[in-house]
């Protein structure tokens, strides 16, 4: 039988709201820059497999990390949680990582975090890459 792991964390002020791109992630408390604010599960699936679907909009490319085998072809992540949702910004306020992290159980997630004080009321938004742009023949906003 598989032990249960450690639990993954979402900051509590967090909340989905509409704003001008359909929905958003914003906060209703203050996060202090450098502060984890998600941590997210994910699935790897071949770019192959999402490629003409509506998913291409929501993947992150995957770059295998030294204590993965590559599985050769390209591949991304699937995003859960909020990690899904998060808006472009030019200067984002959040970034991110994905990784294996030690901690009382092992984790391979994505992680959320601040890049800046984020008051109130923001909007969270990570940078989609220039790429991101490029392959929908769009110039990054």
């Amino acid at each position: 039988m598989q032990q249960a792991g450690e639990a993954l964390f979402v900051h509590p002020g967090l909340r989905v709201r509409p704003c001008e791109w359909g929905y958003g992630v914003f906060t209703d408390e203050p996060i202090p820059e450098g502060t984890i604010i998600e941590e997210c599960h994910y699935l790897k699936v071949p770019f192959r497999t999402v490629r003409t679907s509506a998913l291409s909009d929501y993947v992150f490319n995957i770059e295998w990390g030294p204590h993965e085998e590559d599985r050769g072809g390209e591949w991304v992540s699937i995003v859960m949680g909020f990690g899904m949702i998060y808006n472009h910004a030019q200067e984002p306020n959040v970034s991110y990582y994905r990784g294996y992290q030690k901690g009382a159980a092992p984790k391979d997630v994505f992680t959320f975090y601040a890049l800046r004080d984020i008051e109130p009321g923001e909007q969270l938004c990570i940078s989609y890459g220039e790429n991101w742009w490029k392959t929908r023949g769009q110039e990054m906003p």
